[in-house]
């Protein structure tokens, strides 16, 4: 069954930047571009150690060495992904990243949430055949990214909560009390869970 929510909230989209002579030289940049989350799984990094961000070279650098300096060919990337990604390639061709079966999508490519996409509950899931193959070689059905999402998801969601929370205090409704209680009492304890979040990756 197809998914049908977006993997990442916004398309990454690179820009065009002064050559440098080192690829970590493009790290401010890169994560700017990738909208401070993975190109791959859309985790974001704002409750994560910034290190453990990557930069990954789409066409592996040990196979096309031309492109190690290539911002083009540069994403951001969680450790989880790139570590999964490795060097891996199909073929010799740097500009052939998949055979319609097996193989990768630049996730700039407006493509790449044709091929992926997460379910209801939040979970990675394949569209595609390249998406199966993604999957699959990235990791991306791990626990953690639909946990990272659901997360994420939570904290938007109080704020919608705050709101709601004052509109029933202004209103005389039986049960009321018993309402706010339990709607305060769910508030607060999702902002403690975001609060170890935050300590816990400081």
């Amino acid at each position: 069954m197809a998914a049908n929510i977006m993997v990442r909230s916004k398309l990454p989209a690179r820009r065009k930047v002064d050559p440098q002579d080192s690829y970590k030289k493009y790290r401010k940049e890169l994560r700017e571009d990738f909208n401070n989350s993975c190109g791959y799984c859309g985790d974001s990094d704002e409750r994560c150690d910034k290190s453990i961000f990557h930069i990954d070279h789409f066409a592996p650098q040990s196979l096309f060495p031309e492109l190690a300096l290539d911002y083009a060919n540069l994403v951001y990337s969680c450790r989880y992904c790139n570590v999964s990604k490795s060097n891996h390639w199909l073929g010799t061709d740097s500009s052939v990243a998949n055979d319609g079966i097996s193989g990768f999508v630049d996730p700039c490519d407006q493509n790449y949430d044709v091929h992926l996409g997460r379910s209801s509950s939040g979970r990675i899931c394949a569209n595609t055949k390249v998406g199966a193959y993604i999957v699959k070689r990235l990791k991306l059905h791990l626990l953690r990214h639909e946990l990272l999402w659901k997360s994420r998801r939570m904290r938007e969601l109080r704020v919608h909560l705050d709101d709601l929370i004052e509109e029933i205090k202004l209103r005389k409704e039986p049960n009321r009390d018993q309402l706010l209680a339990l709607l305060e009492k769910h508030r607060d304890l999702t902002r403690k869970i975001d609060e170890y979040e935050r300590g816990a990756y400081a």
